[in-house]
């Protein structure tokens, strides 16, 4: 009996020892982010907040510039063994970082749950791997359409709810003086996410449901050929870059683009009279919304305390109230399905005068920009080379998706074969 008791004393302390801080010494845990501008004051603005309710802990935010950027350097930590105590992260790298085991599974710390049934499932899917959940959402914003309301009224034009009315809208909407358009009915970059949110509502996928490679399918070249067509016919405007200057000029009826640009954007028009309004995406063949942006993830390379104080702090990004706020100042969809029941959060969204509850519309039926596949990267930059080929028509739709998935299926079998 004294023996089993000496057992339980000796599990108790290693308990203590791994979940508290040593002697009162306080907890420090890096974070890894990209949030620039607003997002990033708003951020800061969470986290000084949380350091100031939970004094054995200190979160200190490391801004390292973009997601490609935040991502890249993981990579280069992973290497170095130099990885932070938690970052932000996408489905792909975080394929990746799963896959070498050094992402901390959330699903086994406490609360986990509880937390996770709180979140919109289809959010989950993007840290979902072999059926256990690795990362959390964060800052995740849909896919929309930007519309400028004004030059709407003007030509009476109801904002456009299928993709044929989005044409007919971006022909109505341009505008030529002698022979020079100065104003494009739609704009859209040539990224990958930009093609990827149209195809969706073209009925369009990367990979099947039995695992099969579908870049070149008819529905992702239907949705290709129409943004060709929309360029060649002269109604849209295309380019890698943002619209800043396209928007402070108001030479771009449309915009394709992610929720969380919004505060970008509205400064880009600031003392104009015309607005801007987000409305859901339109679709003909169906409606899936596009999901993009970041999880977090916890490393493992960090020490037991370190995890624990990383997990309580992403609690507390993911809990109602800091959901609520974190929406409100920044476009991004609140994760957190408690908020949409809050009456701030309705009486927001009644108020807004920018479409902000369009963040909302479809959430249930929306899928994540790409698969959660190591390799994906790869595939990833192939499909936006093939867009942009497409769109300066050095390249038919067809062929350049053909292309893509030739690109996409050789990642696939170098990957496999290591």
């Amino acid at each position: 009996m004294k023996n089993k008791l000496m057992v339980l004393i000796s599990f108790a302390l290693i308990f203590t020892f791994f979940a508290l801080p040593i002697f009162g010494q306080q907890v420090v845990v890096t974070f890894w982010e990209g949030m620039g501008a607003k997002l990033g004051t708003t951020l800061q603005t969470i986290t000084d907040l949380f350091n100031k309710e939970n004094p054995d802990i200190k979160v200190n935010l490391v801004y390292l510039g973009s997601g490609n950027e935040v991502d890249s350097k993981l990579l280069t930590a992973l290497t170095a063994n130099t990885l932070p105590t938690m970052a932000q992260v996408k489905g792909p790298w975080a394929a990746m970082l799963v896959s070498k085991g050094v992402v901390a599974p959330l699903y086994e710390f406490p609360g986990f749950t509880q937390l996770a049934s709180s979140i919109y499932a289809p959010l989950l899917v993007s840290g979902t791997f072999n059926g256990k959940i690795y990362t959390l959402p964060f800052n995740r914003d849909i896919f929309d359409l930007f519309v400028r309301p004004q030059m709407f009224e003007e030509a009476g034009l109801p904002y456009p709810k299928t993709m044929q009315e989005m044409a007919q809208d971006a022909k109505l909407l341009t505008i030529v003086k002698n022979g020079k358009v100065v104003r494009y009915g739609l704009g859209f970059r040539t990224t990958y996410r930009q093609f990827t949110a149209v195809a969706y509502q073209f009925g369009g996928s990367y990979i099947s449901p039995d695992g099969k490679i579908t870049i070149n399918s008819p529905q992702n070249v239907a949705a290709l050929t129409y943004l060709v067509n929309l360029v060649k016919e002269g109604y849209a405007y295309a380019k890698f870059g943002y619209f800043d200057n396209e928007l402070t000029t108001s030479s771009v009826a449309m915009l394709l683009g992610g929720s969380a640009e919004l505060t970008y954007d509205l400064s880009d028009i600031a003392g104009q009279s015309d607005g801007l309004v987000m409305v859901p995406i339109p679709s003909d063949v169906t409606f899936k919304p596009m999901l993009h942006g970041q999880n977090i993830a916890i490393f493992n390379t960090a020490t037991p305390q370190e995890q624990q104080a990383a997990w309580k702090y992403l609690q507390f990004l993911l809990s109602p109230a800091i959901q609520l706020y974190w929406a409100m100042q920044t476009g991004y969809i609140p994760v957190n399905k408690v908020v949409a029941t809050l009456p701030e959060w309705k009486n927001f969204v009644e108020q807004n005068q920018n479409g902000i509850g369009a963040i909302m519309v479809g959430l249930d039926q929306s899928a994540d920009y790409a698969p959660n596949l190591p390799w994906w990267t790869n595939a990833r930059e192939a499909i936006r080379t093939a867009f942009e080929n497409a769109v300066h028509f050095t390249m038919t739709p067809q062929q350049a998706l053909d292309w893509a998935q030739q690109q996409a299926e050789q990642a696939y079998e170098s990957y496999n074969s290591k």
